[in-house]
């Protein structure tokens, strides 16, 4: 026999209000137990002790209880998988072996709850806690079942008072404690709740949510965002009831990153201007930016100073593009200039460029798909545009993506007020990348190889923004369940084993191992890049600049010159200033004599005049000054300029700076 030892007073809680000390006769209470208790073994025996009662009933037989035991951890793995009418099943036959197993009949009423049979479920706790009131859990189920169900708040917190009082760091109580007074407007004991709950249980994702929730309707974004990144560092997903919770917790980071970015939005304008700035020295040209609808799927597209014959680089961003997220395009390009500026310094740019050998050699790996398409029927032409504009894209993305991940992961670093745009306007585009790769009808056409290697490339990619944004993304989800998924995490891999120790150049390495590692390294070939360095240095050329010791000779007449420049200057906007300094600029790529001393160099933007050699050079020193000064010209002129700055303030009466 098993024995029970109650309350008397505990027999009324679910019954109506308990009788006065000594007013329930004991039939009363003998009936009581005998209707409350009736699904317990056959025959129930009932002792009266003063303020308990004891209730004795038969023992379940020990193979009773060890399949009882067995059914119910089947249940439970059929419960984390979110099967819960096979899960409620087994849990019926598991109590009919053994009535008395509490864990298998708070599972019950949990399935239930899964189910929407709210009643089954208020019936199996309220038996629950008839058989063991003192059980924290039973209270914290039921305090659920009331708020999210009932909708009955009031008896909620009742409940849960009542466990936390017998348990005071139950993190369940506390989470759901914690929501119903932050619903009430009490926010800063919401907020102490939340965090005792994550103190006593840091796996449980539910309280960081919550938190995140308090914040974000405080209206305090950043600190709702810094608690869905714990969420994603420190929760684990459990089972499929925990990853609701996950999916709410990534909704809301949207949320959060738009509020960011939204109220961001001064900051990171002049965050991107200045990293444009610095771009323009590094570089040794300006950057311009223009809009373009592009007819296809383009985001952006710059073109280098120095391989378009320019003098600036030009960035052309989508004009349909949503502004709040243009920034980080902005940015994004902008890395791209510095990373191939770094190269080429470094004496180690090489330019991508694919050729009628890499063609031939990429049309031999996907031969089979070509048959499969002709035995189709389809036209010869038509084949062999299809399958070039199928090459030259996986060859874009074995070029881009390994470049991509290198700059998000610079731009996550160093432009940190920039996170919230670029998670949005990365999410933007592997949303737009996912629905192009899910596509059946390209996928019924596409050679295998090179779809294949499409979806690891997308996939990789998306694991490397994962990384950054500590799961808070979960761009790589859909593509886990995709075949080859293997492949992804390979190339994943591969960039985190060299990540840390990429050095300018190495850029190209990392493209040829992803190429390697997807068997397509012979569809494209590298060129060296001819052109040295980027003429941001006017040492170089010939026709006297070479000659640094002339040049010094010259400085008694560059103090003249340069302060011809600076009172000049003081007549002309930032915008004439700029085109002067470039097109003397471009005329150095040429060289400029400043041996002779006669005026015979005209320009453009300042038609009717003419100029010496070392007037040019001066204007374009005293123009790098004014609108760059950090930036190194590579021209000894330092000083007579500050001889030439010196006379310019006493001429206008200011202090030097």
């Amino acid at each position: 026999m098993r024995t029970l030892r109650l309350k008397i007073a505990d027999l009324f809680q679910f019954d109506g209000q308990p009788p006065a000390h000594g007013t329930a006769d004991a039939a009363t209470i003998t009936s009581l137990v005998l209707q409350q208790f009736s699904f317990l073994p056959q025959p129930l025996s009932v002792t009266i002790e003063g303020d308990d009662v004891l209730i004795s009933f038969p023992e379940e037989s020990t193979t009773a209880q060890a399949e009882a035991a067995r059914l119910a951890q089947k249940a439970g793995n059929h419960a984390a998988k979110g099967d819960f009418s096979r899960a409620i099943d087994l849990l019926n036959r598991a109590l009919h072996l053994q009535p008395s197993l509490h864990n298998a009949r708070r599972d019950l009423a949990m399935c239930c709850m899964e189910t929407g049979d709210i009643d089954a479920a208020t019936n199996h706790l309220i038996e629950l806690l008839r058989l063991d009131p003192t059980d924290a859990a039973h209270w914290v189920v039921l305090g659920n079942l009331y708020l999210g169900h009932r909708k009955d708040p009031q008896s909620a917190e009742s409940f849960l008072r009542k466990a936390i009082a017998l348990q005071p760091d139950n993190a369940w109580a506390l989470n759901s404690l914690a929501a119903i007074v932050e619903r009430n407007g009490q926010h800063l004991e919401a907020v102490s709740l939340f965090e005792s709950a994550i103190a006593a249980q840091p796996s449980l994702p539910n309280p960081y949510y919550g938190l995140a929730v308090a914040f974000d309707r405080a209206e305090l974004p950043d600190q709702a965002a810094a608690s869905l990144i714990r969420l994603f560092n420190m929760g684990l997903l459990q089972d499929s009831r925990s990853r609701a919770v996950y999916d709410q917790a990534r909704r809301l980071f949207v949320k959060t990153q738009s509020d960011l970015a939204e109220c961001q939005q001064s900051a990171v304008f002049k965050a991107v201007l200045n990293y444009r700035s610095d771009t323009e020295r590094l570089s040794g040209f300006p950057v311009v930016i223009d809009k373009d609808t592009f007819k296809d799927s383009t985001t952006a597209r710059t073109q280098l100073a120095w391989r378009h014959g320019r003098d600036h680089h030009l960035i052309t961003l989508r004009e349909s593009f949503p502004d709040l997220l243009l920034p980080h395009i902005e940015a994004h390009e902008l890395t791209h200039i510095q990373f191939d500026s770094a190269a080429r310094a470094a004496g180690r740019n090489q330019l991508f460029a694919t050729n009628p050998e890499t063609r031939s050699a990429a049309l031999a790996d996907i031969a089979p798909n070509v048959r499969k398409l002709q035995q189709a029927g389809y036209p010869a032409n038509t084949i062999a545009g299809f399958h070039d504009i199928l090459i030259s894209g996986l060859c874009g993305l074995i070029y881009n993506i390994p470049l991509d991940m290198i700059i998000e992961r610079h731009l996550h670093r160093s432009l940190t007020i920039l996170r919230p745009a670029q998670f949005l306007s990365t999410r933007n585009m592997a949303l737009e990348a996912l629905k192009a790769n899910t596509s059946k009808d390209i996928a019924a056409i596409t050679p295998r190889r090179i779809h294949r290697a499409v979806l690891a490339l997308n996939g990789a990619y998306c694991l490397s923004l994962d990384t950054l944004f500590s799961g808070a993304s979960g761009f790589a989800d859909p593509y886990r369940q995709m075949e080859h998924f293997d492949t992804a995490q390979q190339l994943h891999q591969l960039w985190l084993d060299r990540a840390d120790q990429l050095e300018p150049g190495d850029e190209f390495s990392l493209i040829d191992s992803f190429a390697d590692l997807l068997g397509i390294r012979s569809w494209y070939t590298w060129n060296p890049d001819s052109i040295a360095q980027a003429p941001s240095s006017l040492t170089q050329r010939p026709d006297g600049i070479t000659d640094p010791n002339l040049l010094r000779e010259k400085h008694p007449a560059a103090v003249r010159h340069l302060l011809d420049a600076l009172i000049r200057f003081d007549q002309l906007t930032p915008d004439q200033i700029q085109a002067i300094t470039f097109e003397i600029g471009r005329t150095g790529q040429q060289g400029i004599n400043y041996s002779n001393p006669q005026r015979f160099h005209h320009l453009d933007s300042l038609p009717g005049e003419s100029f010496s050699g070392l007037e040019l050079i001066c204007l374009l020193f005293a123009g790098f000054k004014r609108l760059y000064p950090e930036t190194d010209t590579g021209i000894d002129l330092d000083e007579p300029f500050l001889k030439a700055l010196e006379l310019y303030h006493l001429r206008s009466g200011s202090n030097p700076p």
